[in-house]
């Protein structure tokens, strides 16, 4: 009734599909290749054998042939142009559609677009690549993590900042103590330096990030007060910065977020005004 599509990828999946009813309602099915990630799918020297298989199936409607991009974070990986020639060199007309492009495959490589594309981080308005920021891609973020300032503490020389003092305050200073930590999803491995934004202003996190709360440096930030925003990425602060420092990637971070963050649905706010 929902219409979904069926991706198989395993000879298991083959028998359940035969032990459906005829009666059922009939499939739109995925055959997946393993074209060079070793992760799902069945080897080029399998696939035969599995299409012949899903063409007996009276519960198949039609078949597709997919795969996945392995390396497709780095446009220079000699594998991505292995993987679309190893789909390439399928014959295509058993196949209803074939999809071999992710975000990275959509943006960098028109060999991977075939049929279908899968986009996926891009929606997020964030980069797949290691070396590219979504702004030169043209990309917009759509999540924005933000909190708020809880307390400002007059900090004084040789203070030690948060768990295990891995920042010592070289002057008296001014601290902001941030309502958020690793478990609201912030990387609980974000060093010292790593930016966040008030009012514009790029401070730096200052001392190890706790679990429901983080300190910044705020001297650059004289105004500061409890209850100012604060911007941890999104618009304005890149993700994949905050990742790179994290020495995590942006997918962990967007899809990292808990279920006890608050989440406003500007679109929908937008159309129920």
């Amino acid at each position: 009734a929902a219409d979904l599509q069926v991706v198989v990828h395993h000879r298991d999946q083959l028998a359940v599909l035969a032990s459906l009813s005829s009666t059922s309602q009939r499939l739109s099915v995925w055959l997946k290749l393993d074209s060079g990630m070793h992760r799902l799918g069945f080897a080029p020297d399998e696939l035969e054998q599995s299409l012949a298989q899903l063409k007996a199936l009276p519960v198949v409607a039609d078949i597709n042939l997919m795969s996945h991009l392995a390396n497709g974070d780095d446009p220079e990986d000699p594998l991505t142009a292995t993987q679309c020639e190893q789909l390439m060199q399928i014959d295509p007309s058993p196949y209803k559609a074939r999809s071999l492009a992710n975000s990275a495959g959509l943006l960098a490589n028109p060999a991977t677009h075939l049929d279908w594309v899968r986009p996926g981080i891009m929606l997020y308005g964030a980069s797949p690549f290691i070396n590219t920021t979504a702004a030169e891609l043209g990309l917009q973020p759509v999540m924005t993590l933000s909190s708020r300032v809880i307390a400002v503490k007059s900090c004084q020389p040789g203070d030690a900042i948060g768990y295990g003092g891995s920042y010592v305050c070289p002057e008296a200073m001014p601290v902001a103590v941030v309502a958020i930590g690793y478990g609201d999803g912030y990387p609980r491995h974000a060093p010292n330096g790593t930016p966040v934004l008030v009012d514009g202003i790029r401070l730096p996190l200052v001392g190890r990030v706790s679990m429901d709360m983080l300190c910044v440096d705020a001297r650059a930030q004289s105004g500061i007060k409890v209850g100012d925003e604060v911007v941890l990425w999104g618009e304005g602060l890149p993700v994949e910065e905050i990742a790179r420092q994290a020495g995590s990637i942006a997918y962990e971070l967007l899809c990292g977020v808990k279920r006890r963050v608050r989440f406003h649905d500007l679109n929908r706010q937008q159309r129920e005004a």
